[in-house]
């Protein structure tokens, strides 16, 4: 009996996770979210500040359909503002480890931790992403400060992924406000 209760407590899904983050949340910054270890159905709410967060990350996890990873973004419930993601003078999440840092604020595929796979299933929305392009630097993955971006890094950059979904968001002051690598994957906005 003990044997069958503990393979049927193997083969149960985990439960998806919601991690919140800004103030009064259970996280102030969002490179305190596990990023290297997201799972299909959990969300990263990011609630409304009155200073934008200087902070960049990789999502090169999956989630699955009808269970995305979803960044969310939670407006001021007065004015409705959406959270602002600046890449100037942003600090990359700790733990990740990824190419082509230079090339955006929100990189989508292509890292060595997470382990590098295809990101699938992911929903991007309500966010205000800004600020990457060459006059504008941040802090690597190395903890190198002053990096500069490159000419064409976009606030969003897609370097490859399937299945993914960014909606209300308003991208400016980068090179490119959305960019999709060539074989970057099917991306929908709405």
């Amino acid at each position: 009996m003990r044997t069958l209760l503990f393979l049927l407590l193997l083969a149960a899904p985990l439960a998806a996770a919601t991690y919140d983050v800004g103030p009064g949340q259970t996280y102030a910054a969002i490179g305190a979210v596990p990023w290297a270890t997201l799972g299909a159905g959990d969300t990263v709410r990011i609630h409304w500040r009155s200073t934008p967060y200087a902070e960049k990350w990789v999502i090169c996890r999956q989630g699955a359909a009808g269970n995305p990873i979803t960044v969310q973004g939670v407006p001021d419930t007065t004015t409705g503002a959406l959270p602002v993601i600046t890449g100037n003078a942003a600090v990359t999440a700790t733990g990740l480890n990824y190419w082509g840092e230079n090339r955006g604020v929100i990189k989508i595929g292509g890292a060595n931790t997470p382990a590098d796979t295809v990101p699938q299933y992911i929903v991007i929305e309500n966010l205000e992403i800004r600020s990457a392009h060459s006059s504008y630097t941040y802090t690597d993955d190395g903890g190198v400060p002053g990096v500069a971006y490159a000419g064409n890094a976009a606030a969003l950059y897609v370097e490859k992924g399937k299945h993914l979904t960014f909606r209300n968001c308003v991208l400016h002051d980068s090179g490119n406000g959305l960019f999709v690598g060539p074989g970057g994957g099917r991306a929908t906005r709405t």
